[in-house]
């Protein structure tokens, strides 16, 4: 426990790093009030943006955080015209729209797909995966407010459950889903598990082996060859 609290500490220094955060994402982030910039999936997510988003999509940035970082990533670097940043944490949206007013981001207070409407041709998501029982969680979830933020429910999927669930009835034909987790907290076969349940099809895993790192690329089964 205390080498992970370790790790922790130290690794937040450099995600808290704006320097660090402009090498990776090309634009200068607002202050960093409400913790660390991004995680592992994040990067992993990065990537995926590159390679499947185009300029003429519709995005959707489920659970964007304070600071947006895939919203404006994919709206200031890969030019996406139209880009909604959606959280649960009103706070938390409340400062992604005070520090970003000018880029044409929609922000949206939601839980998933609550106050979500129209269709989209991608639609990201860097889960919370992080076990409600996990043994770190008094490193994790120091506040409630982390709580709310990471925590996936039992198992780390129960919000993944919900959300590959809700998914498809937003998505335009032939769209896609980016579903980022960190395996080192999920396991692998759970999350495969709730995709497989959800009656969705996998058609392509960005995987990072150091960081454990994970996203799946989802389609509904009937658009899987598109």
């Amino acid at each position: 426990m205390k080498l992970y609290g370790f790790y922790l500490r130290h690794i937040s220094l450099l995600r808290s790093n704006a320097v660090v955060f402009r090498w990776l994402f090309g634009y200068t982030p607002a202050k960093a009030l409400w913790g660390q910039y991004w995680d592992w999936t994040t990067i992993t997510l990065r990537t995926a943006l590159r390679r499947h988003l185009k300029p003429d999509m519709a995005l959707l940035d489920m659970g964007c955080g304070p600071y947006a970082v895939l919203s404006r990533f994919a709206r200031e670097k890969l030019r996406c015209n139209e880009v909604t940043g959606a959280d649960h944490c009103q706070e938390l949206i409340d400062y992604a729209k005070q520090t970003d007013p000018e880029s044409g981001i929609k922000y949206i207070c939601s839980d998933l797909f609550d106050n979500i409407d129209g269709r989209f041709a991608l639609i990201a998501f860097n889960a919370p995966y992080i076990d409600e029982d996990s043994s770190e969680q008094t490193v994790l979830f120091p506040t409630a407010l982390n709580r709310k933020r990471f925590c996936g429910g039992k198992g780390g999927v129960q919000t993944i459950a919900r959300f590959l669930r809700d998914a498809p009835a937003y998505l335009q034909p032939g769209g896609k889903m980016l579903l980022g987790v960190n395996h080192f907290h999920s396991g692998r076969e759970a999350v495969r598990g709730e995709i497989f349940k959800s009656g969705l099809r996998t058609v392509a895993t960005l995987n990072n082996p150091v960081t454990k790192s994970c996203v799946y690329i989802l389609m509904e089964k009937c658009d899987a060859k598109m």
